[in-house]
């Protein structure tokens, strides 16, 4: 403790400034009592005690000079020490703590010098606690703002590493660096999730929190038309859940790859996500898995052939005025889509038997396809899915 003694009639700023003399004992005493203090372990690990030491005779100068009048805004060492402990990854409440330290150490220096002014006390605590008060604000902004932009900073560190997997620009050695920022493990169960976008919301808005509610750490990076994912699944045994919760989740086409066991197998991944999505029918809003259905997968590994397919076999059907087009193409779908069954097709059709009949042998005779015939039924079936997957552009 301080052995000063204020004169008689001394003012609050002039005990300031006797105490400044003992600039240097009373940091070494501050720097103890932080380093007894119930956050210990993160000051005396995380700063060394030299700038542990620095940072504190800093800000007892500052303060000290603003209590005997001599600087009017000295909070740019609570700042600067602010955005030290946030990028040293300090807790908010070490750093507070700290200043409620300063706070009782000047005070009860300053109430020890003061037995002759006893009247002058209120004055003197209002002032150093109003002042330790600006000092913990002022650090608690700086730190709030430094927390910001290494996030920030963080936050695109990440996205520049999700980019360089999913696009498999990393080479082996970098790929164990690029897995330590995304925290992923080196070997694991993985899944790539591509959800196609256009509407107005973002597609799967919030899926980050429902994939993390089931353990699930997951990346997304969007693009022009999709929304990719980068999931890094607990264990396998919940791979069921999560493609449970993308189709409920789904607003538009969602395709999941293959599960993989390790991140170097994004690149791959991605084109199955991508061939998974466009194997689903435009306007359906769903998920599927690649390898959930063989015919659309191998249509979308082939646009350019799933067109010509269709145009080769439906070309007389989508020849048609617009009417009778939608009218042959919808009756064959819903026959298809129930198995075969000229009364089924009727009844979700609302159309009488014969009328369903008709309409098929007219497709029967534009395309040349007996639909008694399984191989002619299986070309018709082909050239109808391309044509779900990969319809004419509206004129």
């Amino acid at each position: 403790m301080s052995t000063i003694t204020a004169p008689a009639g001394a003012s609050p700023a002039e005990f300031a400034r006797l105490l400044m003399a003992d600039l240097e004992p009373l940091t070494d005493e501050l720097v103890r009592r932080i380093l007894t203090g119930e956050h210990a372990y993160a000051e005396s690990t995380l700063l060394s005690v030299e700038e542990l030491r620095e940072a504190v005779h800093t800000n007892l100068d500052s303060v000290l000079r603003q209590l005997a009048g001599e600087l009017d805004h000295g909070l740019h060492a609570a700042r600067a020490t602010g955005r030290l402990k946030a990028e040293y990854g300090f807790p908010l409440a070490a750093l507070l703590h700290a200043y409620r330290l300063a706070g009782r150490l000047v005070w009860d220096h300053m109430r020890a010098a003061c037995t002759e002014n006893p009247e002058l006390l209120p004055d003197i605590g209002a002032d150093v606690w109003r002042i330790i008060d600006d000092y913990s604000t002022a650090a608690t902004e700086e730190y709030g703002r430094a927390v910001a932009e290494r996030t920030g900073r963080d936050a695109e560190l990440r996205r520049v590493e999700l980019r360089a997997l999913l696009d498999g620009v990393l080479e082996p050695g970098r790929l164990h660096a690029a897995a330590q920022t995304l925290q992923l493990p080196a070997t694991g169960v993985f899944l790539v999730v591509c959800a196609e976008s256009g509407g107005a919301t973002e597609p799967l808005a919030g899926i980050e929190r429902r994939l993390r509610d089931k353990n699930v750490v997951s990346y997304w990076t969007s693009e022009v038309h999709t929304r990719v994912g980068l999931l890094s699944l607990s264990t396998e045994h919940v791979l069921p859940q999560v493609l449970d919760l993308l189709r409920r989740e789904a607003g538009g086409r969602v395709g999941v790859s293959a599960r993989f066991a390790a991140p170097l197998g994004a690149r791959a991944a991605v084109r199955q996500a991508e061939l998974a999505m466009t194997g689903i029918e435009p306007g359906e809003t769903t998920a599927a898995a690649y390898g959930q259905a063989a015919l659309p997968l191998a249509l979308a590994h082939t646009p350019d052939a799933a067109r010509e397919l269709r145009d080769a076999v439906l070309g007389p059907v989508l020849a048609l005025p617009d009417p009778d087009r939608d009218a042959l193409i919808t009756t064959v779908r819903a026959w298809f889509d129930c198995g075969g069954s000229l009364a089924a097709t009727a009844e979700r059709l609302h159309y009488h038997r014969n009328t369903i009949n008709h309409r098929l042998r007219r497709v029967e005779q534009l395309t040349g396809r007996d639909r008694s015939d399984p191989r002619a039924a299986a070309e018709l079936y082909a050239a109808v899915l391309a044509d779900r997957l990969f319809p004419l552009p509206e004129e």
